[in-house]
């Protein structure tokens, strides 16, 4: 498959980050089957810029190292955010055209996995994850317009984090851009940490002929990931 252009990645991104958000639906997706195991690459090989390497099938070993590789943390460029990424070194930070957000990493030049984190300022109040989920969906309600999207029913994940409740939602999609219809798997979560503002993290993962393998990493960040992210201000970070 071809190497999407940066305009479609950024699709690809709101379609999984934003157009999912206005489901306003539960229920489960089907149940990710074992992921097909791709020819390794050559250690030599992986880089930054190509995470899968000299593999026969790049997204797939990519893939395949965001589920085997162990958690590591990188920061946004002011060090107020520790987000928790599988494999670290080889995401890069970038910005993402077309929806307001925090901080946000590409993993791959090909864009295999995309993660954002968003910070809503609100008027001071007791908020929770639902509330900050039901205003992240408001917000993101008309930036999804012209992508026709469709998507599955919602998977809905309850937790904890710093001993508040906290909601995970997972969903897959497409959408479209030009005549080609992209599929993705998302998830997204709201941390109620601060009094004025939400913080939600979301990734988003391309299909390209492995679902099953974009279903598992997804739920991996449901399962383990969100639960490691470590913010480190007292106060909502802000781009400086």
């Amino acid at each position: 498959m071809a190497v999407p252009s940066r305009s479609l990645a950024s699709r690809i991104l709101v379609g999984a980050l934003l157009a999912a958000v206005v489901g306003c639906g539960t229920g489960s997706t089907p149940p990710a089957q074992p992921p097909a195991k791709a020819q390794p690459p050559s250690p030599e090989s992986v880089t930054r810029d190509h995470p899968g390497g000299d593999s026969d099938q790049p997204h797939a070993a990519a893939l395949t190292r965001l589920l085997e590789s162990p958690w590591g943390h990188r920061v946004d460029k002011d060090d107020q955010l520790m987000v928790p990424l599988p494999d670290a070194e080889h995401w890069k930070r970038v910005r993402y055209f077309g929806v307001d957000h925090f901080v946000g990493f590409r993993y791959g030049k090909d864009h295999h996995a995309m993660v954002a984190v968003f910070v809503q300022k609100v008027e001071p109040d007791d908020l929770t994850s639902e509330k900050c989920l039901r205003r992240f969906e408001q917000w993101g309600r008309p930036l999804i317009q012209p992508f026709d999207v469709d998507f599955s029913p919602f998977s809905v994940r309850h937790g904890r984090f710093r001993k508040k409740p906290v909601i995970a939602f997972a969903v897959d999609g497409s959408l479209t851009f030009g005549f080609s219809r992209p599929e993705f798997s998302a998830a997204w979560t709201a941390y109620p940490i601060y009094p004025d503002a939400c913080l939600i993290a979301a990734i988003g993962i391309p299909w390209r002929k492995n679902p099953e393998l974009a279903r598992a990493v997804r739920d991996r960040f449901v399962e383990e990931g969100f639960a490691l992210l470590n913010p480190l201000t007292e106060e909502a970070p802000y781009r400086h």
